[in-house]
């Protein structure tokens, strides 16, 4: 700070403050401060902040004094002995630098963080991965023990092997259950749980779980109620196959607890403007659910109150529903049982769009005609399934080893129908179909129906547009199959009828 020295309104100088003080104090000091000591301009009272004090605290103590204690200045002591002055410049200073460390620790939170957030997802891509894989590998043999044992069930067995065969076959049904709500959980951990909403008639669905279910609920001695209360035309832009997969793990877990009992399954639906409105229950007259486990039911690994199952399915069906944007809960009825209800919105669908091929709406014939089939699997038990379903049939049958050996054949002899896998060695199935295509006639029209253990619905979507008629997930269940190979026939004799070519001479049967 700087004194301007003027007279008669003229600037002489400037006399800088310290400059000053020094003077004056050096000529009259002594003299003055002999008469009177410093204690007649000392502060008696100064703030006084130890120098550790936290700036919240450091700052209580100054403005305990007012604003004017922060342009007085305080005194700084460390461990009670004086350690120093500080101003509000100093205040300001440790303000500055406090928030400084504050806002580097948060970035270094926020980058730790973002670095556990990014193994996690690393972490759950790879357990999904690995889960996918392990499904394909498992599939394939359960494919083998679940046809054998369906093509055994067809036997004039005792009574007693029947009920054996019924076991192995629940049983193989039971662990495919669990392997695939493995995996689609750890799809939802991984942040890949994908939907695929198209025009869905859900009067429809619900005909289709009712289907699906009523055979299961007769055996095990349950009535399966299953109604739908709204326009049988109504239609809404949703994922049908996920809101079966709902339906399906819902009822299959009330059955469960239901023997010899009733389980109800239903779905109101109505329009409100632009949207529809969904709400579903699915009620049983088990025993119902544990009061200290209603709340985490739907964690993964947490079972009713039986010990069957893994604890996934609930769980699955939440992050659907969650995913569809809308809530799931569940709550005990009033005397017995439970009821597991949702809650959905969607669009409303303008028209409904039929599936391109889709097994689930594939009709149900007869093969009259006895084709003759080739069947294409590098998996030697496979290829024996799928020959004693083809016999079971009624057709003839050849077999191929890999997409290579199957595109040879039907250069070299004439197939009614393919039975085509997908992973295979040296030539895949579908690098196989699009071989097969492009050899054009007769031979390029064979119809194809995939037989695989990864029959995810992308992937499906991706075979039909290949060229594939059908796709059929193993492990196979003959009356898919047979429906399949039905329609894939009935399909490739309405387009010959229009094309005809000098038919190539049958190969003798291998």
């Amino acid at each position: 700070m700087v004194i301007p020295v003027v007279e008669n309104d003229r600037p002489l100088g400037l006399v800088e403050r310290t400059t000053f003080i020094q003077k004056i104090a050096g000529r009259f000091g002594h003299a003055l401060y002999d008469l009177r000591p410093i204690t007649f301009a000392m502060d008696p009272e100064p703030a006084v902040v130890e120098g550790d004090a936290e700036i919240d605290a450091f700052s209580e103590i100054l403005l305990r004094g007012g604003p004017a204690a922060l342009l007085r200045g305080f005194i700084v002591t460390k461990n009670g002995r004086y350690h120093g002055v500080g101003t509000a410049a100093t205040l300001l200073r440790s303000a500055t630098d406090r928030q400084r460390r504050h806002e580097a620790e948060l970035a270094n939170q926020a980058a730790a963080l973002n670095d556990t957030r990014a193994q996690a997802l690393i972490a759950a891509r790879a357990k999904s991965q690995f889960l996918a894989i392990m499904s394909h590998e498992l599939r394939t043999p359960m494919n083998g023990v679940l046809a054998v044992a369906e093509l055994l069930r067809r036997q004039p067995l005792s009574t007693t092997a029947q009920a054996h065969v019924q076991t192995i076959v629940e049983s193989s049904e039971n662990l495919l259950r669990i392997l695939q709500d493995a995996v689609d959980l750890a799809k939802a951990e991984a942040g890949e749980l994908e939907l695929t909403p198209v025009a869905t008639p859900l009067r429809a669905v619900m005909d289709d779980v009712q289907s699906l279910w009523e055979p299961r609920a007769s055996q095990d001695g349950v009535t399966l109620l299953v109604g739908y209360e709204g326009d049988t035309e109504l239609a809404a832009v949703i994922d049908g196959v996920r809101l079966k997969q709902v339906f399906n793990n819902l009822i299959g877990n009330a059955l469960k607890f239901a023997r010899n009992g009733v389980v109800e399954a239903g779905l109101k639906a109505w329009v409100d403007g632009d949207q529809v409105r969904m709400e579903a229950r699915v009620r049983d007259d088990g025993p119902g659910v544990d009061a200290d486990r209603v709340d985490s039911i739907f964690e993964p690994f947490v079972h009713g109150s039986g010990p069957d199952g893994a604890g996934l399915g609930l769980s699955i069906c939440r992050q659907v529903i969650e995913r569809m944007g809308g809530r799931i809960w569940a709550e005990n009825n009033k005397g017995r049982g439970a009821t597991f209800a949702f809650d959905i919105t969607a669009r409303r669908a303008a028209a409904v769009v039929e599936p391109a091929s889709n097994v689930s709406s594939l009709p149900e014939l007869d093969l009259k005609s006895a084709p003759h089939v080739l069947i294409v699997d590098d998996n030697a038990t496979n290829r024996v399934v799928a020959q004693a379903l083809c016999e079971m049939f009624g057709c003839s049958s050849e077999l191929a080893e890999d997409g290579l050996e199957a595109v040879r054949a039907v250069q070299e002899g004439r197939y009614d129908l393919i039975l085509m896998d997908i992973k295979m060695p040296r030539m895949d199935g579908v690098q196989a179909t699009q071989a097969i295509r492009a050899l054009g006639g007769e031979v390029g029209r064979t119809p194809i129906v995939a037989l695989t253990a990864n029959a995810d619905p992308e992937d499906a979507k991706h075979y039909l547009s290949v060229g594939m008629a059908a796709v059929v997930e193993k492990p196979i269940k003959p009356e898919r199959l047979r429906m399949a190979m039905n329609a894939a026939l009935v399909e490739n004799k309405g387009e010959d009828e229009t094309q005809t070519s000098a038919p190539a001479p049958r190969r003798a049967r291998r």
